[in-house]
């Protein structure tokens, strides 16, 4: 497996949504929220579900987006990903 291209030049953040118009457009509108976000940790992550929770408030279920959906840049690795979350699997 080749190494993850993450567009701009830190892996930072405000990175994401520099491979294309498409993404970042995605990003900074309020269309798309919640349903792309960047977590505390710096990961991309795309809403995949909502849950019940104990409150009955709906709560969503995220998982690391590894390449754009737009475009297909790799955006971030999963052992990046893990080194953030430090989860072992």
């Amino acid at each position: 497996m080749g190494e993850t291209v993450v567009a701009g030049s830190d892996k930072s953040p405000d990175t994401f949504g520099g491979c294309c118009a498409d993404l970042n457009e995605a990003l900074s509108g309020a269309d798309f929220e919640p349903l792309l976000s960047v977590g505390e940790d710096g990961d991309l992550y795309l809403s995949v579900g909502l849950i019940e929770l104990e409150d009955e408030e709906p709560g969503f279920v995220d998982h690391p987006m590894f390449f754009c959906s737009f475009c297909g840049t790799g955006l971030q690795s999963p052992d990046e990903v893990r080194a953030k979350t430090k989860d072992p699997s």
